[in-house]
């Protein structure tokens, strides 16, 4: 059995006959995934009267699968998809599928159980929508305040029931890919090895885009006290009797904005590239204060702009040992990187958001997404969208001047 490059145990049978593998995570997927093509030798066997046999095994859906990197165990989940094909001179088997995680985001939250939790903090109510799914939980931060209710729809996945809670405290939740959910923030441990083109870099590409970036991002929500207007009941008086319609009299609308303020939450972020009018508004999904309506607004801004500004590079091999890729600590998500390519004008920190581990007859590989380091968090931006100056490069050499607009080539 190899250490090095990509393993492949199924049901705990190493199984060395693919021919190309992929192994990948990403922070906006939550689950990692898998897929790799080689040669059935069962199937071929059954077709070919020339085929060698090879292993005795034939592939179907939900066999379990453990992955490893370098040696390094990186993923545990299932086969969910098998794929034969076969043409005149070949035939292949491509199986997919992702780790253990992958059933909270298919799998209803609710079925029996109950619809609520009541005074949990986030930690408590992954930890209890991801027990029947027998998925262990890491908090890694302090996640605020307790939610007074947190509600379960219906129909709504596990996934999802987790995901709106740690929007409304802009906690990270992520899969570990060996059978853990993780709540994290962004960027708390940085890669060894810096990006550089030339250099590492084998290819870059990125993506700019305002498609769906807006002018404001407003969340609205709605809690279930007064956000501590009410300074206690009401006296009651036992001889009052009912008012006749001509008794009554007009109210001033203190009554009403006093209620809309303790139980109406607003939460405001404006995105200062996005000049145009382009405002959008988003229901919170928990009850939500003042606070948590501002988080989850600032969340949903912070996002849509890393989904418009994503770079992509690929590097030789899976480690970061800077020569052969091959040893060394692999590459991972959710940590910064110095990143120098002139070509797509970068000279800062990124994050690296995905990580995906290819290896076929060419080599291995290793792609990665990278986004600005403050996507997912909630400190301030600072200078971590800025370019710092270029090392070693020449100084630019002044313009003499503005250029004329009537010059005609020569």
């Amino acid at each position: 059995m190899k250490m090095k490059g990509i393993t492949l145990r199924i049901d705990g049978v190493p199984f060395d006959q693919w021919e190309s593998g992929e192994v990948s995570r990403d922070m906006k997927d939550f689950s990692g995934s898998f897929s790799f093509t080689f040669r059935d030798g069962v199937r071929s066997a059954q077709t070919f009267d020339y085929a060698s046999l090879g292993a005795p095994f034939k592939l179907r859906p939900g066999h379990a699968v453990d992955i490893l990197i370098d040696g390094a165990l990186v993923l545990k989940g299932f086969i969910e998809k098998v794929s034969p094909s076969i043409d005149d001179g070949r035939a292949e088997v491509t199986v997919s599928g992702r780790d253990v995680t992958g059933d909270l985001i298919d799998s209803a939250a609710l079925t029996d159980g109950p619809a609520e939790f009541k005074n949990v903090k986030l930690e408590e109510a992954v930890k209890r929508v991801a027990a029947p799914f027998k998925i262990g939980v890491r908090n890694e931060i302090d996640t605020g305040e307790p939610f007074t209710r947190y509600s379960l729809d219906l129909s709504e996945t596990a996934f999802s029931a987790i995901e709106k809670g740690a929007r409304s405290r802009h906690a990270l939740i992520l899969s570990d890919g060996v059978g853990n959910i993780v709540i994290t923030r962004t960027g708390k441990t940085r890669a060894p090895t810096p990006l550089r083109l030339p250099g590492n870099i084998l290819s870059s590409s990125a993506t700019f885009s305002h498609e769906n970036r807006h002018s404001e991002t407003i969340v609205r929500g709605q809690g279930e006290k007064a956000g501590k207007e009410r300074t206690g009941p009401s006296a009651l008086d036992a001889t009052a009797e009912p008012l006749m319609p001509t008794d009554r009299k007009a109210g001033d609308g203190s009554a009403t904005a006093a209620e809309r303020k303790g139980t109406a939450a607003t939460g405001r972020v404006k995105d200062d590239k996005i000049t145009r009018h382009r405002p959008i508004v988003h229901l919170a999904r928990t009850k939500a204060d003042a606070t948590g309506a501002q988080d989850e607004a600032d969340w949903r801004q912070r996002t849509a702009r890393a989904d418009g500004e994503e770079v992509s590079v690929t590097v030789k091999g899976f480690g970061q040992d800077g020569s052969s890729g091959t040893g060394g600590r692999v590459w991972r998500v959710n940590e910064l990187v110095y990143v120098s390519d002139a070509f797509l004008d970068i000279e800062r920190d990124l994050l690296v958001s995905a990580v995906t581990f290819s290896e076929d007859e060419s080599g291995r590989h290793t792609q990665l997404t990278l986004t600005s380091p403050e996507a997912f968090d909630k400190e301030p931006d600072g200078k971590r969208r800025t370019n710092a100056k270029a090392k070693g490069k020449a100084k630019t050499k002044k313009q003499s001047g503005p250029l004329d607009g009537t010059a005609e080539r020569l």
